[in-house]
């Protein structure tokens, strides 16, 4: 009798002891897929602040537990954002660009480091994309105002007028001394005009202003460029990839968690005359707007990069620039053409979420 109750004894501790090993086990897996499981994003509070910058409305959205904290870290970016305005923008008499193209012709001018760093990465995606992407293409402003005449019309310029000016576009004729930081024009008549790379630079220095007043969480979105930054662990976000010709309206949506989004389309700066639109997207063999593409996007971890990458894959067009995009590391895209026909590079695939019946 005495081994009976032994028997019994035993097999409840060992069923006492499995039981136990199991719970232990269980909890250690639901710790570790809790530990693993990216968190929906969550900072307290979060503050959108606006302001008109760059000839667009500049949004700032920030999160945190500190309304202040938060409030001086947009300050901090707005003000970065009007320093490196000034510095290259055209639009600015007293930029570096200006002073360039007002001086290059004649002798070196002296510009800051942030402008060289933004001429230096252009000549790079210029030598990549061998010459869609040309800053030098500024001289075509002279004949491309995309302003109404005194009847308010819009009136493009003759081929003659435009083939005049291509001789002058040519990133290779940009004399650069990086030692002593100066630019200078191998021809008399250059201009470059920064408006295809600069923004996302300059959305990105803004990022780096803000990060250093304590803000981990947040979006900086200037036009068609667009940094998110936020925390490890955190969920991606999920941005909007804008329709190109509805407005108001998106095609679909990006996941996004640490990164720039940046869109090239013909529908920001455009006319349309006899039935042709008329874009700002200038193709810097013709002197012209690009045809065949709508927009682009580009995902990178670069935002000057993505900036550069968008404006030279709209002019490249879908297949070269597909192509373009596949080959370079860390970048992803979409490409739009004229007949609303969606390209997704294979990286994006995943993170892409198309909304299923779009109409162009």
């Amino acid at each position: 009798m005495n081994d009976i109750y032994a028997s019994r004894r035993n097999i409840l501790i060992y069923l006492l002891v499995v039981v136990v090993v199991f719970a232990i086990l269980l909890v250690s897996i639901l710790r570790k897929k809790q530990s693993t499981e990216l968190k929906p994003f969550s900072a307290g509070i979060e503050i959108k602040y606006t302001r008109l910058l760059m000839g667009t409305v500049v949004e700032i959205t920030l999160g945190g537990d500190n309304e202040q904290v938060i409030k001086d870290a947009a300050a901090a970016g707005f003000d970065e954002i009007a320093r490196l305005e000034k510095l290259l923008s055209h639009y600015q008499d007293t930029s570096d660009v200006s002073m360039i193209n007002k001086f290059g012709w004649e002798k070196p001018v002296k510009v800051s480091q942030e402008t060289m760093d933004v001429i230096d990465a252009s000549e790079r995606v210029s030598e990549m994309t061998n010459g869609a992407f040309d800053i030098t293409m500024g001289v075509l402003g002279r004949v491309w105002h995309f302003t109404k005449d005194d009847k308010g019309e819009f009136i493009p310029p003759s081929e003659d007028d435009v083939k005049k000016l291509l001789p002058l576009v040519d990133y290779r004729r940009i004399i650069i001394d990086r030692d002593s930081s100066t630019v200078k024009f191998a021809k008399d008549g250059m201009r470059i005009n920064l408006g295809g790379i600069a923004k996302g630079y300059i959305v990105a220095k803004a990022v780096d202003a803000i990060k250093k007043k304590g803000v981990k969480s947040g979006i900086v979105h200037a036009g068609g460029d667009m940094f998110v930054f936020q925390e490890d662990g955190n969920a991606p976000r999920k941005i909007g990839i804008q329709h190109p010709r509805k407005k108001d309206r998106v095609i679909g949506t990006v996941e996004i968690a640490n990164g720039a989004v940046s869109t090239s389309g013909d529908y920001e700066r455009f006319f349309i005359k006899n039935s042709i639109r008329y874009h700002h997207i200038i193709n810097t063999k013709t002197g012209f707007p690009a045809v065949g593409t709508q927009a682009v996007t580009i995902v990178a971890n670069d935002g000057m990069i993505a900036d550069a990458i968008s404006t030279a894959v709209f002019i490249m067009g879908t297949e070269d620039g597909m192509k373009f995009i596949e080959d370079l590391p860390e970048v992803e895209g979409l490409i739009i053409d004229a007949n609303g026909n969606i390209t997704v590079s294979s990286g994006l695939k995943g993170r892409l979420s198309l909304i299923s019946e779009i109409v162009f």
